[in-house]
């Protein structure tokens, strides 16, 4: 491909590289990072970094998707992340969790070329089939002249509703050379750079229709989802609330819906939830679902809506609506769209008897953790830990939390103020830390802060020198009980010969941290987190803070049937 003389950007008047192309394409998308384990499109990767694109080398093609993956839900862009050939079937392991998140993230692989195929070439294995089960769409890139119209594909299939990993498997093991010249329309659609694409409304029938039975409902309740984060839908679900006087339950991953302090806040659901949100929840005859899949986690296997409340169910999947509840009204549309339709037309506030309980309910829970959430106790109680983190976190922080029993403490204490928020992982431990470094990656001038335990900080703790080298300078909080005590029953706690298999070694993460360039603080009494915090800000470096909490602690079962 040339350009013309009076054409824009680099090469202009001359023969343009496809290195040059891809990586002025991804520049189009607002591609800002590129994630990445060598080697995969190596002289791309020079003309990124030559017009702004910072590529980091990770140092394992999971941790790469990973942290695409935080970068995107941190963002609202797409996350762009890639591997060779020989690295694929762990790239793909790491579009797992994005997968399950509706996230959008390209994937970009390389694959032994045509010529090759069936020849026992070095480290040659089919691993298209790897992708297909966690990504939206894989697509194969025979030659540079199908690389534009792929790429745009790619986008364009991420980042429309519903938003998803994609992969492009591109001809030869590290994906093209970009040493010839550049063929094909090498355009980008920056509308497809940021997700969702699109916001479809609600049919205003079947709006009209929620609404109705919305009015006449005595105990509604809202239950947010995942949906609300991935759509950007806050600050449109809080003025439906509002004007509704409806309280709100969320998911874990919609626990940043509305502040902690919010009379309309209720607090988590499901098998992590509150028990405060359980019972809310379980008193409901209207439910107002609002991007959430009604998975087995958020509603305790399936236990957590009564029978017999009617269900009125947002979701830009129309094939999720209904899946687990029957619904009385489906509204097939972008959380964001419908929830100011909704908003738009309430009539009258939820009765006052049924605001007056859920606050009753929510005043009672509060009384019932907040002696654990105060303990001065030393080894620390992980209750006090997590009300912590969230209240000494900057205005405007982002906590990026593991699964397992971060997940669960998270839900029942962490206390997000207006402007903070926190994503999390859909089920992969270990995912905070790339995560995290994605995401401050995305927001550099936000304080992130990953939040994961010990069991969940070993997977990918040699991402701490990735931070380190590119100054990422995230926040690590290990809630450090030298175990994975929420196994400990399974392995006959107590029984010394099968104790190895819960419980680890008591190594030094500060000393490991230290190892790598960063900064590193442990904490043994919770009066010193505050401080230890200030610190990991003012070293300008990634920073670790180990904490010390009691092993002895294990998160209670929620509220619900299903307990």
């Amino acid at each position: 491909m040339r350009l013309p003389a009076d054409g824009g950007g680099p090469g202009r008047g001359r023969d343009v590289q496809t290195s040059e192309q891809i990586a002025d394409m991804l520049r189009g998308y607002g591609v800002s990072h590129f994630f990445f384990v060598p080697v995969i499109l190596p002289e791309a990767m020079k003309r990124m970094s030559a017009i702004g694109i910072t590529p980091v080398m990770c140092h394992g093609e999971k941790a790469a998707a990973y942290m695409a993956d935080g970068y995107a839900r941190a963002s609202g862009r797409v996350g762009v992340c890639g591997a060779q050939a020989i690295g694929s079937s762990n790239l793909a392991a790491g579009l797992r969790d994005p997968y399950m998140a509706w996230v959008p993230v390209v994937a970009l692989s390389g694959v032994p070329s045509a010529a090759t195929r069936h020849r026992n070439l070095y480290q040659d294995v089919d691993d298209h089939g790897a992708f297909e089960s966690v990504t939206k769409w894989t697509g194969h890139v025979p030659d540079d002249s199908r690389f534009p119209d792929l790429l745009r594909q790619a986008f364009r299939t991420a980042a429309s509703p519903a938003c998803r990993p994609v992969h492009l498997e591109i001809a030869g093991a590290t994906g093209a050379t970009g040493d010839a010249p550049a063929a094909g329309d090498g355009r980008a659609e920056a509308r497809y750079g940021h997700a969702p694409s699109d916001r479809p409304q609600a049919d205003p029938a079947a709006v009209a229709r929620a609404l109705s039975v919305l009015a006449a409902a005595q105990r509604p309740v809202v239950l947010a989802g995942n949906g609300v984060a991935r759509s950007g839908a806050e600050a449109a679900v809080r003025e439906f609330a509002e004007a509704a006087g409806v309280p709100v339950v969320m998911s874990l991953n919609g626990m940043a819906t509305l502040p902690y302090q919010h009379p309309l806040y209720h607090g988590v659901v499901g098998h992590y939830g509150a028990d405060g949100a359980n019972r809310v929840l379980l008193e409901a005859d209207v439910v107002v679902v609002l991007g959430s899949s009604l998975g087995s986690m958020t509603t305790g296997n399936w236990t957590l809506i009564p029978d017999g409340a009617a269900i009125i169910q947002v979701d830009a999947r129309g094939e999720e609506i209904g899946r687990n509840f029957p619904v009385e009204v489906p509204l097939v549309a972008d959380v964001r769209a419908a929830a100011g339709q909704l908003a738009a037309g309430v009539s009258a506030k939820a009765p006052p008897a049924w605001r007056d309980r859920v606050a009753q309910i929510r005043a009672d829970w509060r009384r019932e953790i907040a002696d654990a959430e105060s303990s001065a106790a030393v080894q620390i109680r992980p209750e006090r830990l997590f009300a912590q983190v969230a209240a000494e976190m900057a205005d405007g922080g982002i906590i990026v939390g593991d699964t397992g029993h971060v997940g669960a403490w998270s839900a029942r204490h962490i206390q997000l103020r207006d402007g903070q928020t926190m994503i999390r992982a859909a089920g992969s431990l270990g995912w905070s830390l790339p995560a995290a470094i994605g995401a401050k990656c995305a927001l550099p001038d936000r304080e992130v802060i990953c939040l994961t335990g010990d069991a969940g900080f070993y997977y990918h703790i040699a991402e701490l020198e990735t931070a380190r080298r590119y100054g990422v300078t995230v926040i690590v909080v290990v809630n450090n009980n030298r175990s994975m005590n929420q196994e400990a029953r399974l392995w006959d706690a107590g029984n010394a010969d099968q104790e190895k298999n819960w419980s680890f070694t008591d190594a030094s993460f500060t000393d490991v941290a230290r190892g790598f360039g960063c900064h590193a603080e442990r904490v043994d009494d919770p009066a010193d987190f505050a401080a230890a915090l200030e610190k990991a800000r003012a070293s300008g470096l990634p920073a670790v803070i180990d904490v010390r909490t009691d092993p002895a602690v294990v998160a209670p079962p929620s509220y619900g049937p299903a307990a």
